[in-house]
């Protein structure tokens, strides 16, 4: 009887186990799966992807509303050439979300796969 309880209790611990071990297997497809998206990018490519990342992720952290030169101001962290077009390419108005910096943009509101 002893052993009939120890295999049902090794039988709940391995049924309780294996949903971790899947969400693993599936988080480490993920990441691989998005490392080899990048990796047939070259150098220069990733490096914009990056930068673009950035300063979605800056625009994001401003509090809105907020009027252009309030957003242009809180961007910080990217190269000055991107920082100056994002300076020139904003239309001058006051934005409700970071969704709609991103369309006055031309950019879709998703991010682009790391």
């Amino acid at each position: 009887m002893r052993k009939l309880q120890q295999g049902g209790m090794f039988v709940l611990a391995l049924a309780l186990a294996v949903p971790s071990f899947v969400a693993v297997r599936s988080a480490a497809a993920k990441t691989a799966s998005s490392d080899e998206s990048t990796s047939g990018m070259s150098k220069e490519d990733q490096e914009k992807l990056k930068e673009h990342n950035k300063l979605r992720m800056e625009i994001k952290k401003v509090k809105y509303p907020a009027a252009k030169a309030t957003i242009v101001s809180h961007v910080k962290g990217i190269k000055a050439d991107d920082k100056k077009w994002f300076d020139q390419t904003l239309p001058d108005k006051t934005y409700t979300s970071a969704d709609e910096v991103y369309t006055a943009l031309g950019w879709p509101e998703a991010a682009p796969a790391k």
